[in-house]
């Protein structure tokens, strides 16, 4: 059997992660239906979100303001009637070191666009093996 990668121009989770990649987050707005339902599993709990713009700015919060931002891998696959998008980044904010951040998510595609968005994050983990085990050292001593 022989299968195809759909285009990024087909491809929904596709044109999300090229958006995001861009921190393009009007574009990333118009990849959602206008009242796209989102619900975000990330540190330090769920975040629960309506609406496509109200979603965009929620990413915008989480990447928005990055002075580094490199989409590191990421691909969208059909999974029966959801498909599965993920990406890794390696993001620097104001002030801070080098952090790698890990998404998954399981969409519901209404026309060319997400319906329906359930997310779940790595959250920002330190992306030096010094800064792991600093951090690591740090939490040995807490407890």
């Amino acid at each position: 059997m022989i299968s195809t990668q759909p285009s990024s121009a087909t491809d929904p989770g596709a044109c999300l992660i090229a958006a995001l990649a861009e921190r393009d987050f009007p574009r990333l707005a118009g990849t959602l239906t206008p009242d796209v339902r989102m619900r975000a599993l990330i540190p330090p709990g769920l975040v629960e979100i309506s609406g496509a713009e109200a979603a965009a700015a929620k990413f915008s919060s989480w990447f928005g303001d990055a002075e580094e931002f490199e989409l590191i891998c990421s691909g969208s696959d059909p999974v029966a009637d959801r498909v599965h998008v993920f990406y890794r980044l390696r993001v620097r904010k104001p002030g801070n070191t080098a952090k790698l951040v890990e998404q998954h998510l399981l969409c519901a595609i209404a026309g060319s666009q997400v319906d329906v968005l359930d997310l779940v994050c790595t959250g920002f983990r330190p992306d030096d093996v010094a800064e792991v085990r600093a951090t690591d050292a740090k939490r040995r001593r807490v407890k």
